[in-house]
């Protein structure tokens, strides 16, 4: 049960997270895109997850902007990108023994922030888009 909790579950969630961050830069038009959808899930890869994810975050936030800037959406769409900085910061913050603790609470917030600002990113691209 325990290992349910503390394993599982996070992992699942994580997945989710994951299928997120993929439909979010699957949005982008190719031609603004720096990074395709299917590198979203590199995050299942361990330690490599961490530095990739700030990766992932600014490709997303270049591609709506790039977008923007082409007239593609009427307004700047919010990705998010600062909540995504500081959850990175957060789940970084983990791997330091003692910090790890402190860095917990943090991420879960600010991932579950950043996953909102995600999903009203998309649907606000997809609308925008017809």
């Amino acid at each position: 049960m325990l290992a349910a909790f503390l394993i599982i579950i996070p992992l699942v969630a994580f997945v989710f997270y994951i299928r997120a961050i993929s439909k979010a830069l699957a949005v982008i038009d190719p031609s603004y895109r720096t990074q395709p959808p299917g590198m979203a899930w590199l995050l299942l890869i361990p330690i490599f997850n961490v530095i990739w994810f700030f990766f992932l975050l600014k490709a997303i936030k270049n591609g709506y902007e790039r977008m923007a800037d082409a007239r593609r959406f009427n307004q700047k769409i919010d990705t998010g990108y600062h909540y995504g900085i500081a959850m990175g910061c957060c789940w970084a913050a983990a791997f330091i023994p003692k910090l790890i603790f402190i860095s917990i609470i943090p991420m879960f917030v600010f991932s579950i922030l950043h996953w909102t600002k995600l999903n009203n990113a998309r649907r606000q691209a997809l609308t925008e888009l017809g």
